[in-house]
């Protein structure tokens, strides 16, 4: 199961830049990675674009190089 929780919103015209933290466990395959049982916390920004009262688009960054590293695809720094 994965949690996200909302840390932040800044909002400019029809556009929502929302800062989110994404917490889970890596209990199932992932980019062809078996699951590892980690625990997993990072980071995601996302950007929603809005148009009369509706999302239209979203672009979004999560962390994947701090996934990656978390679930033990990649040494950590």
């Amino acid at each position: 199961m994965t949690q996200w929780t909302l840390e932040e919103t800044v909002t400019e015209g029809g556009t929502v830049a929302a800062r989110f933290t994404m917490r889970g466990t890596h209990d199932g395959n992932f980019f062809g990675i078996p699951a590892s049982g980690n625990k997993i916390s990072v980071q995601a920004m996302n950007f929603y674009y809005l148009a009369d009262g509706r999302i239209v688009g979203e672009r979004a960054q999560p962390d994947l190089l701090g996934v990656m590293q978390q679930i033990g695809a990649l040494p950590a720094p």
